[in-house]
């Protein structure tokens, strides 16, 4: 069963809300930008891994923080 989940990337916290229970497909990440919660979504792509589905949805200062956010995707659900 996939579960959500919280993180810290960075010095700053994710939130994590699967999309699908039982596959590992896709997540709404939830972060605060600005005093404002902002939401972006991560969807595993052929290689098994996660990337941002819509950068213009996620804030500039998180792009960079994608390959540690798939990393924390897969580490969740190994646990």
């Amino acid at each position: 069963m996939i579960r959500n989940f919280n993180t810290q990337v960075g010095g700053v916290e994710f939130e994590f809300l699967t999309q699908h229970v039982i596959k590992l497909h896709g997540f709404q990440v939830y972060v605060m930008q600005d005093g404002a919660k902002v939401r972006f979504h991560m969807q595993v792509n052929p290689e098994g891994t996660f990337f941002i589905t819509d950068r213009n949805s996620c804030p500039q200062a998180y792009h960079e923080f994608e390959i540690s956010l798939s990393d924390a995707i897969l580490s969740s659900q190994n646990q």
